[in-house]
């Protein structure tokens, strides 16, 4: 389809100047930095060669909706979104995303019509890269907003929203000049779909007039409670292999929480000495595997890594994982999580564990995550600094039955009440896509 072309668009203002020329100046010092960071050096390796180098199927008469994810943890959140996309509302999806992280799931995710990293956001390889596609509209989840993307949507005429928006407490976006500069870009999104009313209010100052701003709520609690049901299934022969004591789960973690969940889960176990723990690394390296297997040697606890869990009885205290991509169905087999990314910056996923009704601990940088803010609230999620910390809440709910049920229900029941966000996604975009 040949699009109308609104050339006002292009010229952008003060600070999309700015932002060009950082973009024309910033390719050096970054491939410098690429140099001693793996995980960059793959993103721009990806990128190379924009759309040129994206896996796209045969064209049809079908609408297309693209959709932008920055890693493999918005992906997952909007998994439920592109069910319905595609197979609801009959679209083509293309889907591209920033993060390394997300690079082999999208590549396997069945059904996708185009798929890869997004261009460097320079405007005229958006315009080139949009142009090729032809989405009827684009989908960015959470916050990966890139200015000349948007500004080449608007350019071209394809309405841009974001989903799934998020706007923590004390953001820098608050800030005068970064407020400023997010009011200029901003503009060109058609609307700001945000995770909720609380959210919704602080993005306000940060939007001119003529972007619209609604509480839609979050896929993502779509998603972790089909995990949750999948989850019960995939691991329902670990769960009675790590019986009769209580599971705890420290997942996505990193050394300051591993720390402390060694020392408190080492002094719980000489009391029960039936209880487990699986330890799930943020990323399972060579290095997060060996520094917890010293830390179990430490402790005197013998431990098993997951990939040699074949069936049978795990008799081993401890279970470490060695793979990615289980941890949300792991949880099913606990009975209390600790989640890390609280002592750095900031927590990783709370809801996934919730999802299968496990009280949540997690470290005190949790401001970023709405959702550690909501279970605070609820009942079912808990802030620990210390080893005494963690230490008290998990023999609290071991002696205390009641307030571990009352916890658990809390978690659980969170989640449940915030479904069906994707419906209601789908029912304003039909005006863009019906």
């Amino acid at each position: 389809m040949r699009r109308r072309f609104n050339r006002s668009v292009v010229h952008g203002g003060f600070w999309y100047r700015v932002y060009d020329l950082v973009c024309l100046l910033s390719p050096l010092p970054v491939r410098l930095i690429s140099l001693f960071n793996r995980k960059l050096a793959r993103a721009l390796k990806g990128k190379r060669g924009g759309a040129d180098r994206w896996e796209i199927g045969m064209g049809d008469e079908r609408r297309c909706v693209l959709l932008h994810v920055a890693s493999y943890g918005e992906l997952e959140g909007v998994l439920p979104l592109i069910d319905r996309l595609q197979n609801t509302a009959g679209l083509r999806v293309a889907l591209s995303f920033s993060s390394p992280s997300a690079e082999k799931a999208v590549l396997s995710l069945p059904g996708i019509w185009a798929r890869g990293y997004l261009p460097y956001d320079q405007l005229y390889r958006q315009l080139r890269f949009l142009a090729r596609i032809d989405p009827s509209v684009v989908l960015i989840s959470k916050h990966d907003i890139w200015p000349n993307m948007i500004r080449a949507a608007r350019a071209l005429e394809i309405p841009a929203f974001l989903i799934n928006a998020n706007f923590h407490p004390g953001s820098r976006r608050t800030l005068p000049i970064v407020r400023s500069f997010h009011r200029t870009f901003m503009k060109n999104l058609t609307a700001v779909w945000a995770v909720s009313e609380a959210d919704a209010r602080r993005a306000e100052p940060l939007l001119p007039a003529g972007t619209k701003l609604l509480a839609v709520g979050d896929t993502r609690y779509d998603r972790v409670r089909r995990r949750a049901d999948s989850g019960r299934e995939r691991f329902g022969d670990l769960k009675e292999a790590l019986q009769p004591g209580p599971v705890f789960i420290a997942g996505s973690s990193w050394p300051p929480g591993e720390g402390i969940c060694w020392q408190a889960f080492a002094s719980i176990r000489r009391d029960s000495p039936e209880a487990k723990l699986i330890v799930v690394p943020h990323e399972p390296t060579r290095e997060a595997l060996e520094r917890n297997s010293a830390a179990a040697m430490s402790h005197n606890l013998k431990l098993r890594l997951f990939s040699e869990w074949t069936g049978g009885r795990v008799e081993e205290p401890v279970l470490l994982v060695d793979r990615v991509g289980v941890l949300a169905d792991l949880y099913a087999v606990g009975w209390a999580a600790y989640v890390g990314g609280g002592f750095g910056r900031g927590v990783h996923s709370v809801i996934e564990p919730a999802a299968h009704g496990l009280p949540v601990a997690f470290g005190p940088h949790r401001h970023v995550s709405h959702e550690a803010g909501l279970l605070l609230e609820a009942g079912g999620g808990f802030v620990v600094k210390t080893t005494d910390d963690l230490e008290g809440l998990w023999r609290t709910w071991l002696d205390d039955p009641e307030r571990y049920r009352i916890a658990s229900v809390a978690a659980g029941d969170l989640v449940r009440s915030r479904e069906g966000a994707s419906d209601r996604l789908m029912e304003l975009l039909e005006p863009y896509i019906g």
